[in-house]
């Protein structure tokens, strides 16, 4: 079995459920809850083995209600206490509160697009799900405020996470200093590779210092750090850099332990499940 501890991420197995958690969050354990989903310990079968909360692929909905049990019950929250929406690579950030929470949901499977949340109130757990796009968490310790976000290539390109630390910061007045981001398991450099010209240039024409993020192999691919560039982002607007946390996790090369559409892809498989990262207030 794999080991993720290291000396920013808290590696968990409870049974057969295995979770992680980052140690700098952990400091707040009495006003947030959080943990990102391994794909062991839960009911789902064949390419969703096990712990599956993709809704929108093949997989019974009945495993994944029942997967959702399983995760909640590790953060004792209450699973009709989870809300999620739609994803589909948008950088729709959804102000999440006691007005609108109920139509999101989890078991109602909204419709509505969003790719992240901003929660400033307590028991409104909301859940991302990633097969190698970035999971990203922004926290607020100082106005207890969190942001939950799904950041694959497209909503790095559209600059997601930094969007969501700007709306923190002019909507409820969170300071950039005060701000701790950590970024879960997904697709790295080593595995994020392309040789179209075309695709390079999509990013080169946002984040215009590609030799700090573009490498080049000797087969003509090349290889995308997006960590870096939301890093970059996050830093310019005044995010310390001992407060951006990345779990150093790819999931590609770690398929075994998380879900990876790429690996996936590769393997042609008919489908693909996700991870979940939940984060909540207490």
């Amino acid at each position: 079995m794999s080991d993720f501890n290291s000396k920013d991420i808290i590696h968990i197995k409870d049974g057969d459920v295995e979770y992680i958690k980052f140690k700098i969050l952990e400091k707040y354990s009495d006003k947030l809850k959080h943990l990102i989903s391994l794909r062991h310990g839960g009911v789902s079968t064949g390419v969703y083995k096990s712990l599956n909360f993709r809704t929108v692929g093949n997989d019974k909905y009945e495993n994944v209600d029942k997967n959702l049990e399983i995760i909640s019950s590790k953060l004792n929250i209450n699973k009709n206490d989870i809300y999620k929406g739609k994803q589909d690579h948008t950088d729709n950030i959804l102000l999440l509160d006691d007005q609108n929470k109920d139509k999101f949901k989890f078991s109602n499977l909204s419709k509505e697009c969003y790719d992240g949340y901003i929660v400033t109130r307590k028991n409104i757990n909301t859940l991302v799900t990633t097969a190698d796009c970035n999971p990203v968490i922004i926290y607020d310790p100082v106005l207890n405020i969190y942001a939950n976000i799904h950041s694959g290539w497209k909503g790095t390109l559209k600059r997601i996470t930094l969007k969501a630390a700007k709306i923190m910061n002019e909507k409820f007045k969170s300071k950039f200093e005060n701000l701790i981001v950590c970024i879960g398991p997904s697709i790295k450099s080593c595995c994020f590779t392309s040789k179209e010209v075309e695709f390079k240039n999509k990013f080169v024409e946002i984040f215009d210092y590609e030799d700090k993020y573009i490498t080049k192999d000797k087969e003509g691919r090349y290889h995308f750090d997006l960590i870096y560039v939301i890093k970059q982002d996050l830093i310019n607007i005044g995010v310390k850099k001992e407060n951006i946390v990345d779990s150093n996790i790819c999931t590609c090369c770690n398929e075994r332990d998380f879900y990876s559409y790429r690996m996936s892809t590769k393997k042609q498989d008919e489908d693909y499940g996700t991870f979940a990262t939940i984060v909540g207030l207490v």
